[in-house]
């Protein structure tokens, strides 16, 4: 009895010893013997994505750290993956391949964006590329996901400004989970937001913002005219300044991303998914050939539906 109370203890103690390496067990790294191998001697293979890990990466952060950071993201960018491709699996290719998945918290490759906020999806090269740490790449990585996936998978590809990043920020944030972006409060430090607005678009279920409430709420106040005379990241990714003609005569590819998500949702709930997935290449200065009518015709009737999905939600902006 004393023998099989020790091999019980024994192998008790075996697997506490491997107490929270349930990452490292699952996802194995091994050498890379392709793609730019001198710089990223390792990858680690998932069904979504090739990461490949930098040698001066994990200099940087140390190993630990560097390996800590991501194994605890693997799981969530699984799981929200495959939420993007099931959400657009009508309209995009019946296999996706996996994405390739380059570390450059060194940032050495000098293309950073500055909308970034961690992540960026490189249309030409196929890949997407990190910046800055694990905890920033949390923020925006499924919105590049989403680009691999309508840029690259899809047919028709989605034209870049509006409709890619319309569908990148609704998809990510209205559509799915987004469990990254989440357990960062979508990036943003919420000590700096004003308490109502917490109060207002937080979630208690998952203790953290809801994005979608947020989304709405921002594009309402720039519907009420009320960054006039601010600059702000536009979709047609590039930062400008708001303007009073702008409020007047909206164009699509000067909208910020709020609006551009909370748009998306409102066309496809007005004509449905088919109509606007499938239509996401074409020139939104000509959107009455599918629409019946003129971008800012539909920026106003939009403006509406905003309106009224903020108040049936319980937002409030004139309380902020």
């Amino acid at each position: 009895m004393r023998r099989i109370m020790m091999l019980l203890l024994a192998s008790w103690l075996f697997a506490m010893s491997f107490t929270g390496c349930a990452g490292q067990e699952k996802y194995k790294k091994e050498p890379n013997t392709g793609l730019y191998a001198e710089s990223y001697p390792y990858l680690i293979k998932t069904t979504s994505a090739r990461w490949y890990l930098s040698t001066d990466d994990i200099e940087l952060l140390g190993e630990e750290a560097y390996y800590d950071g991501l194994y605890a993201i693997l799981k969530d960018a699984e799981l929200d993956f495959a939420d993007a491709r099931e959400a657009l699996k009508d309209y995009t290719y019946s296999e996706i391949p996996p994405v390739d998945i380059f570390t450059d918290f060194c940032g050495k490759a000098g293309i950073k964006e500055e909308k970034s906020l961690g992540a960026y999806y490189n249309a030409v090269s196929n890949f997407i590329k990190l910046f800055d740490g694990w905890d920033i790449v949390r923020a925006s990585l499924l919105h590049e996901y989403v680009h691999y996936l309508t840029c690259h998978c899809a047919d028709p590809a989605s034209q870049f400004g509006f409709w890619t990043e319309g569908a990148a920020e609704y998809i990510s944030l209205f559509e799915c989970k987004n469990r990254l972006s989440r357990s960062v409060n979508m990036g943003l430090d919420i000590s700096t937001l004003q308490p109502v607005i917490i109060e207002q678009t937080w979630n208690e279920e998952d203790k953290c913002l809801e994005p979608k409430l947020l989304y709405l709420g921002f594009a309402e106040m720039f519907i009420r005219g009320y960054a006039i005379g601010s600059t702000y990241y536009a979709v047609k990714n590039r930062r400008i300044e708001r303007t009073a003609q702008m409020q007047e005569e909206p164009n699509a590819e000067d909208l910020s991303f709020c609006e551009a998500a909370s748009m998306y949702a409102y066309l496809i709930e007005t004509y449905g998914k088919e109509t606007v997935y499938k239509n996401w290449n074409m020139d939104t200065e000509h959107m009455e050939t599918v629409y019946g009518k003129a971008f800012p015709d539909i920026y106003r009737e939009w403006a509406v539906w905003n309106a009224e999905q903020c108040k049936l939600l319980g937002i409030n902006i004139d309380a902020q």
